[in-house]
């Protein structure tokens, strides 16, 4: 199997809360067998998010500074520790069921990382993953992050690609717990890039790396529950 054509749901600018909701009733509906597998393309304004792992002091504002800057701060089932969404960040969150696929949660995040990787490759700018750390790296510096979660074996949250992102906003917390630099397509290239584009090559190219992982298990089913990030 080369590609799989998951059903695309694009939801545009999204404060978080409302589709974190909405992810959560799609995975249900996905455990449930009511819908297909899916890929949702979305676009968050300022928001800082806590995963499993999270700890409060990564995020270096306290609570009046984050309510006078306008960021909000939610605790969510992904792996990993802190992560930053904003505008110019293209997000892609699979639901999909990784029994039908036959995928493993190596080959999971493995393909997740492929598909982001071969996106910023695709404008010449080298992107790799790194064992310890999960997400793309261009040089040492995070272009995008990976967190995921697998309740009843059906995918939630996922990748975030710094397109257009305003970077200042990265200095605010340590990304999941590292003293680490992060950077942007925008940044890389010297120039603002079409977010429609790249939601477009996104999707195709989860798509393509998910449908290329796909095959007969091979590894023992994600336990209920496991995060990953």
């Amino acid at each position: 199997m080369s590609c799989l054509n998951f059903e695309r749901l694009d939801w545009g600018v999204m404060e978080y809360a409302e589709a974190l909701k909405r992810m959560r009733q799609r995975h249900a509906d996905r455990v449930a067998g009511k819908v297909n597998d899916a890929i949702i393309l979305v676009e968050h304004p300022r928001v800082f998010t806590l995963g499993k792992s999270g700890r409060r002091e990564n995020i270096l504002l306290s609570d009046s500074q984050l309510k006078r800057r306008g960021f909000k701060v939610l605790k969510v089932e992904r792996g990993g520790d802190v992560t930053y969404h904003g505008p110019g960040q293209a997000v892609a969150y699979p639901v999909i069921d990784l029994r039908a696929l036959g995928l493993g949660v190596r080959s999971l995040v493995s393909a997740v990382e492929n598909a982001v990787c071969k996106v910023v490759g695709a404008y010449g700018i080298k992107a790799k993953g790194d064992p310890k750390r999960p997400g793309a790296w261009v040089a040492g510096r995070k272009i995008a992050a990976i967190g995921m979660a697998i309740p009843k074996r059906v995918t939630m949250h996922g990748v975030a690609l710094n397109v257009n992102t305003d970077l200042m906003d990265f200095r605010l917390i340590k990304a999941c717990g590292l003293e680490a630099k992060a950077t942007s397509l925008a940044k890389e290239l010297g120039r603002r890039m079409e977010m429609k584009k790249i939601f477009d090559q996104l999707y195709q190219s989860l798509c393509q790396g998910l449908g290329q992982a796909a095959a007969p298990k091979t590894e023992p089913a994600p336990a209920a529950g496991s995060p990953i990030g």
